[in-house]
């Protein structure tokens, strides 16, 4: 073959490699869609509706939506049904804290027990944890203006909020000194510090209680006897018995009120 024709044969391929671009070029082009058949359709977004403003009244009434805009004098009352709404202005989000019980909150808040259980749909009310995040409906802890209406009398003998279910449940073997113990237990829901509460026996000595905290269902036992104490077990170190039948043991508090009493069988 020479020149020429090798020249030739070039130039024929040249040429057909263009045709056959151009023609791959042309059917993309006649594939593509019009632009307008890319558009895609926007959905016009529904109208916000603004939801009716809710404004705390301290005596519990809600607010009433707008009257109607086709009545004729706004200050007419509406036949529209009241708005049904919460009453954010008595209610409140409390976070149980450590020893915390459903019926110290109650009482803490003003409320009753039920309604805290209603709120938010408990079915133990014995079981509370730590950081549990609570509805509290009712007026709030407003201790700070709360008129006394009711006058305590010096020789009525009161008792703590703090003490109650502290109980002397049982005092062992009374009469012997090595066995003889007075059982304490807690049956609140609630830890109770007894640091300088007393033990005593009526018209007898009396035993005072260093920082010592028992928690709920847990017990305190009271030994005549010497001996180490524990967390769980103190001793008296005393030589001979403390208790015998008939014998009236008394838990007092710091105050000196009665917790409880128990007659030794």
């Amino acid at each position: 073959m020479n020149r020429r024709q090798l020249a030739f044969v070039v130039v024929l391929n040249a040429l057909i490699s263009l045709v056959v671009a151009l023609a791959v070029v042309w059917a993309v082009e006649a594939r593509r869609p019009d632009p307008e058949a890319l558009a895609i359709p926007i959905r016009a977004a529904a109208p916000i509706t603004e939801l009716p403003l809710v404004e705390p009244a301290n005596s519990g009434v809600t607010t009433n939506p707008p009257p109607d805009a086709t009545q004729a004098n706004p200050n007419e009352p509406s036949n529209a049904e009241p708005t049904a709404t919460l009453d954010l202005a008595n209610q409140q989000i409390y976070v149980i804290q450590a020893g915390d019980s459903l019926s110290a909150v109650a009482a803490r808040f003003g409320t009753t027990l039920d309604a805290i259980i209603k709120a938010n749909g408990l079915t133990d009310p014995n079981v509370v944890f730590v950081g549990q995040r609570l509805v509290i409906s009712g007026q709030g802890d407003n201790s700070d203006n709360i008129t006394p209406t009711q006058t305590v009398s010096e020789s009525t003998p009161t008792t703590e909020l703090i003490g109650q279910g502290m109980l002397i449940r049982t005092i062992d073997t009374p009469g012997t000194l090595l066995t003889e113990a007075v059982q304490i237990v807690n049956e609140s829901n609630v830890v109770v510090s007894v640091n300088g509460w007393r033990l005593e026996r009526e018209n007898g000595p009396n035993y005072t209680f260093g920082e010592k905290s028992v928690f709920p269902g847990a017990n305190l036992w009271l030994h005549t006897a010497s001996g180490d104490d524990t967390t769980v077990a103190l001793y008296w170190n005393q030589t001979e018995p403390i208790w015998q039948s008939g014998n009236i043991a008394r838990l007092m508090d710091t105050q000196g009120n009665l917790i409880n009493s128990y007659t030794v069988p």
